[in-house]
């Protein structure tokens, strides 16, 4: 049995002959088909430094005085100023423009609206209660809408109310 296998391992290895003829073939046509005209690129400009004179500008550590101005404390001016108030209201977590007004209920004098928050929870609310984070009060409560007003800051210490209108729709 031994002989036989001798015999027939040179015969198994001389049929594994190489034959790369399609292999670089292949890699030449793509080489081919890949190579493409670069284009060239703009020359490099020069760097040409700026010198800085202290005496010219501002200090590059230092806000310009512009900046300075708005970071000043204003004094304080007269102006209606908001009364402070705990937030206990389950619709002063949201802001109106996520508050969706979903139906109303109730009779002509005592009509109350219902509140749809971003969770899907719908709950009832009537004119003085509160909701939206900007403090606002509910001041209208009609068949077809709510008015809300908020209190907003303006950024110079002073507070402005504007109405919101939460529709049907």
């Amino acid at each position: 049995m031994r002989p036989y296998w001798i015999l027939m391992a040179p015969a198994l290895l001389v049929g594994c002959g190489q034959e790369n003829d399609s292999i670089h073939a292949f890699i030449s046509q793509v080489e081919n088909q890949s190579r493409k005209e670069m284009a060239q690129l703009a020359p490099e400009k020069p760097y040409v430094a700026t010198v800085y004179h202290a005496t010219e500008q501002r200090s590059p550590f230092l806000l310009p005085k512009v900046a300075l101005v708005a970071n000043q404390p204003r004094t304080k001016q007269d102006c209606w100023q908001p009364g402070f108030r705990s937030k206990s209201g389950a619709l002063e977590k949201f802001p109106l423009d996520k508050l969706r007004l979903r139906g109303v209920m109730g009779r002509e004098n005592n009509i109350s609206g219902l509140v749809q928050t971003p969770t899907g929870n719908v709950l009832k609310i009537q004119k003085g209660e509160y909701m939206g984070l900007n403090n606002g009060q509910v001041s209208e409560v009609s068949s077809q809408y709510i008015v809300v007003k908020e209190t907003l800051p303006d950024g110079l210490g002073c507070w402005q109310q504007r109405s919101v209108k939460l529709a049907l729709k």
